[in-house]
């Protein structure tokens, strides 16, 4: 009896030190897009009030990804060719997110978007 109380606490202990599952980061960066980038964007190569975001993580890095969400304007500010031909396009700069300040839920949207591009066959 002893063993099993043993082997169950060590699962556990285990448990809280690798942190969430990859099931559970998916649901939670598809909870971060709907409720902060649904309004404007769409999963697919639609536009809505901005692009479609289907294929994002394949024409753009992952590092450029990450400015781009920390803050839109500080890229255009640089003149970083990619965000200047967005805002020529689409005739609007994305507005900062509060919310993409904080690394992790960049992190987040990032790898729901990869996963989104994978399920779509874009790679």
């Amino acid at each position: 009896m002893w063993i099993l109380i043993k082997a169950v606490l060590t699962i556990v202990a285990v448990g809280m030190f690798i942190g969430p599952s990859s099931a559970q980061a998916s649901s939670d960066g598809e909870d971060l897009f709907k409720r902060k980038c649904y309004m404007c964007h769409r999963l697919s190569a639609d536009f809505k009030v901005g692009p479609g975001l289907e294929g994002i993580t394949v024409r753009r890095s992952e590092e450029w990804l990450h400015e781009w969400l920390e803050d839109p304007k500080a890229m255009l500010e640089k003149g970083d060719p990619a965000a200047v031909e967005l805002v020529k396009k689409y005739k609007k700069v994305m507005k900062s997110v509060g919310a993409m300040k904080d690394e992790k839920n960049r992190r987040l949207i990032i790898d729901y978007l990869k996963e989104n591009d994978k399920k779509r066959g874009v790679e």
